[in-house]
């Protein structure tokens, strides 16, 4: 008897925590870390929109909400210059899955040139893949998502580490006007 309700008790609470583990995956349709699809190096953001991290990407897309006198002077600055981006960004972190679709929509809205953006995906360990540790070092990438903002001949003018001091939109304008920016991590 105590062993068949000690079996019971093992089959009731294996059934409740497959039930929570369900529940959990499929509320508010999120993504949980288990089920983004990792991406290293150099990729396209048609290739990330053709994995499963179009979830997230999109619904952080949709909700990103653009200060638009701030995007048109973001605007002014882009179609005045001649700008390389290059960014570093996790598939798997949270910081990178908040700001990377913010920062796409806002590339949308100036019109950039995507031939002018490169993505690189890294992994947990923010290892930049296929390229040498001295040149490692020398990029400097130890937080993501980190995005670099390279002038026409290739000099880095500055760059956005993880999340905004003031704003996304706000960071990312001083950043293209080539206004005094420290990112959080730079003191």
């Amino acid at each position: 008897m105590k062993r068949t309700l000690g079996l019971v008790f093992v089959l009731v609470i294996s059934t409740f925590a497959l039930s929570c583990t369900f529940f959990e995956k499929n509320t508010e349709n999120k993504v949980l870390p288990e089920e983004n699809e990792l991406i290293l190096g150099e990729f396209k953001l048609k290739d990330l929109k053709s994995s499963n991290n179009i979830i997230w990407f999109e619904n952080n897309y949709e909700n990103f909400t653009l200060e638009p006198e701030v995007v048109n002077k973001i605007d002014y600055f882009v179609k005045k210059g001649n700008f390389e981006i290059v960014v570093y960004m996790g598939t798997w972190c949270e910081d990178s899955q908040r700001e990377f679709p913010g920062f796409i929509k806002i590339l949308d809205q100036v019109d950039f040139d995507y031939n002018d953006l490169t993505l690189i995906g890294v992994d947990e360990d923010k290892v930049v893949p296929n390229i040498s540790n001295e040149k490692r070092k020398q990029l400097n990438v130890f937080n993501v998502p980190t995005i670099i903002v390279y002038d026409e001949q290739g000099e880095e003018i500055n760059r956005f580490v993880e999340f905004p001091q003031e704003t996304l939109e706000e960071d990312l304008l001083k950043i293209f006007s080539r206004q005094d920016y420290k990112h959080v991590y730079d003191f």
